[in-house]
């Protein structure tokens, strides 16, 4: 996730909360409310369900 822009995290994370499940949906809103400190701390504990998400993955949606 540290290669990504903060578009492409945004992104990434709007898809999470749109195609997983319960456990994503609430790390995604847990993301969009917190500071940068500890969205950077979420995205290192959870990258690997991040990546799922990611650009490049077939769940990402990307702007359209």
């Amino acid at each position: 996730m540290t290669n990504l822009s903060a578009t492409e995290r945004y992104h990434t994370v709007a898809s999470m909360e749109r195609h997983g499940g319960g456990f994503c949906r609430a790390l995604a809103q847990a993301w969009y409310v917190a500071d940068p400190h500890n969205k950077q701390r979420i995205e290192h504990a959870f990258e690997h369900i991040l990546i799922d998400f990611a650009p490049g993955s077939r769940l990402h949606e990307g702007a359209q």
